[in-house]
């Protein structure tokens, strides 16, 4: 899969949202396929995962953990615990929770961000999309992927 790009979208008043139709292809065949919803680990939104690839990330984090750690059973538990799984419609269409969709600020506008293996969701407010910079500015994107690239880290 190769989610890419920036798509702003408008929720219904069911808190239904078209999945945009360059997502929707790389999910051949889309309509009845399970995807599943979490809030991201770190920012404010929210992460949708094709079932496959949530799979393939819940197995590899199961495979670290010990099961007779207590603190790390409940890491697992707010993992899972948090994800729901949603359907594509016959119209490309999701249906996500409200609660879900507060819990990050998402209200009527949202955008859509491909990040390869999965999409984000987030508050139009928060992702400028008028050729300004989203999430960083250029600058900063320049030093951290030279930083990052060299092996300085940041």
């Amino acid at each position: 899969m190769n989610f890419i790009g920036q798509i702003p979208v408008r929720f219904d008043s069911k808190n239904r949202v078209f999945l945009p139709a360059q997502f929707r292809r790389e999910l051949q065949p889309a309509e009845g396929q399970t995807l599943v919803v979490r809030k991201d680990y770190f920012e404010d939104c929210l992460v949708i995962y094709p079932e496959q690839v949530w799979q393939a990330e819940i197995a590899g984090v199961r495979s670290r953990l010990n099961r007779f750690d207590g603190n790390q059973q409940m890491l697992y538990r707010k993992m899972v615990s948090e994800a729901q799984p949603v359907q594509i419609d016959s119209s490309g269409r999701i249906l996500l929770p409200r609660p879900m969709l507060d819990k990050v600020g998402i209200g009527q506008d949202a955008v859509f961000v491909g990040m390869q293996q999965t999409i984000e969701l987030w508050a139009q407010d928060k992702v400028s999309m008028e050729g300004g910079d989203s999430f960083m500015s250029d600058e900063e994107f320049v030093k951290g992927i030279q930083a990052c690239m060299s092996g300085n880290g940041e």
